[in-house]
């Protein structure tokens, strides 16, 4: 049993919000496993990182996308493994900022690394931060951006990663949150939605580094989409193409493209 329900009612509120978010709570992530533990050097990421810098579980993460689609190229791989790293973490502390007015503590946690993806987030029991609406973003971005700088330096030093499309990347995984939430908070207008993701991307050093652009469903209403700044390269594997939110698409094919996806979708 954790020492406050605090934490588990947010990772449960998460779980609801984004189907496959997973968070748990587990006393295991209160420290990194010494390097010369066998049964810890699994294929799990840790943070604080081990002496070895994760690698068993980064080259396990890696060797799933590289031998799976050879085709695709260090560009996709990388980006898709930087991804599948960051997500989770960056997710969680969005939610808990904008449903529980709280900030988790990403100084110790844990991944499991599984058939190419990140199975869970293990979070040490902790009463996640409580402030003013400003200081909660502050202070969750300041994890988010150690976090992140951590998994950058290791992925690096199995794939090399380009530094502008893993932040642009970032960028757009805070500003996908956003939008996740929206759900849960039918009072957010498009603009408040857009000054909360500026406010977002200026804590985590990011402005500039993505946005939002709004588009006319095919029902008549009006909706945001990310407005992307960097290609993730799916389109490179061959069963991919370019998604509907590709930079490299003009804006208009863009929203054709979202309009498809989303009358494809069963009614709920």
């Amino acid at each position: 049993m954790t020492a406050n329900r605090t934490l588990e009612d947010l990772l449960r509120l998460a779980a609801r919000i984004v189907p496959g978010l997973r968070g748990a709570v587990a006393n295991c992530a209160s420290s990194a496993p010494p390097c010369n533990d066998e049964s810890a050097r699994r294929a799990t990421h840790v943070r604080p990182a081990r002496c070895d810098g994760n690698r068993v579980a980064l080259e396990a993460l890696l060797s799933f996308w590289t031998t799976g689609y050879p085709e695709a190229g260090r560009a996709y791989w990388s980006l898709r493994c930087w991804g599948i790293l960051i997500w989770q973490p960056i997710y969680l502390n969005v939610i808990g900022v904008h449903t529980a007015q709280r900030a988790l503590s990403l100084d110790r946690f844990e991944q499991p690394v599984e058939n190419g993806w990140t199975r869970e987030v293990r979070l040490p029991d902790h009463l996640p931060a409580q402030g003013d609406p400003d200081a909660l973003i502050d202070g969750a971005a300041s994890e988010i951006a150690a976090c992140c700088a951590q998994i950058f330096n290791e992925l690096s030093s199995v794939v090399r990663l380009n530094a502008h499309a893993a932040r642009c990347m970032q960028a757009d995984c805070v500003l996908a949150a956003l939008l996740a939430l929206r759900s849960t908070h039918p009072g957010w207008t498009h603009a408040h939605i857009e000054a909360l993701g500026e406010r977002w991307l200026r804590a985590l050093g990011l402005a500039g580094r993505g946005g939002f652009f709004a588009y006319t469903r095919s029902d008549g209403a009006s909706a945001l989409a990310l407005d992307r700044q960097t290609c993730c390269y799916h389109y490179r594997r061959r069963d991919g193409e370019l998604c509907s939110t590709c930079p490299r698409l003009e804006q208009r094919e863009r929203i054709v493209r979202l309009n498809a996806q989303r009358d494809a979708k069963p009614a709920a």
